[in-house]
């Protein structure tokens, strides 16, 4: 195995533990506050299913990912089964941030001081949520475009940036050719 590869692999495995750190906390937050946000109480419910979501989909990806290299031998072989692997995971931790983002932002600017108010929510627990939704809606937004850009269909050539730096030379060689010169 080369050295690009095992440093791959390392980076791959400390992100897999950082993010399923996060979400552990996320059941641990979730569940020691259940029932302290009464604004909105699907927030400490979003927090466990988000967390349990990641954790689930950490553990089902690793399996299904050797299942795929044991079955494909070649790299280019798995791209496909990894490529499915993948929008899956994503599309169900994508549809669980749904409910949440309409828990979380459905109860904007909530009491965080006063526990006896009808506007109290615990203050980890909805940051925590906020920012799971917000950083799941935008490394959704990232990989649908970086899909969008590397996929194997994609001609550089038809897009309008592109074409419009090579007319230049031709509407030259045009011109030049019409004063002859």
């Amino acid at each position: 195995m080369a050295t690009s590869e095992n440093n791959l692999l390392i980076g791959t495995a400390i992100s897999l533990i950082c993010v399923n750190m996060l979400a552990l906390a996320m059941i641990i937050l979730g569940a020691g506050n259940l029932s302290q946000c009464p604004i909105a109480p699907g927030i400490e419910i979003y927090l466990l299913g988000s967390g349990v979501t990641v954790i689930m989909s950490t553990i089902f990806g690793v399996v299904f990912q050797r299942k795929i290299n044991k079955k494909f031998e070649h790299r280019a072989e798995r791209r496909l089964p990894n490529a499915i692997l993948n929008v899956v995971t994503l599309l169900i931790n994508l549809a669980w941030s749904f409910p949440g983002g309409y828990w979380v932002f459905g109860s904007m600017v909530p009491e965080f001081e006063d526990r006896s108010s009808v506007r109290y929510c615990h203050r980890d627990s909805y940051f925590l949520s906020m920012w799971t939704c917000v950083i799941t809606w935008g490394v959704a937004l990232f990989l649908a475009y970086f899909w969008v850009k590397t996929r194997p269909g994609y001609c550089p050539e038809r897009d309008k940036r592109h074409t419009a730096r090579k007319k230049i030379p031709v509407i030259a060689a045009t011109w030049t050719r019409d004063i002859g010169t």
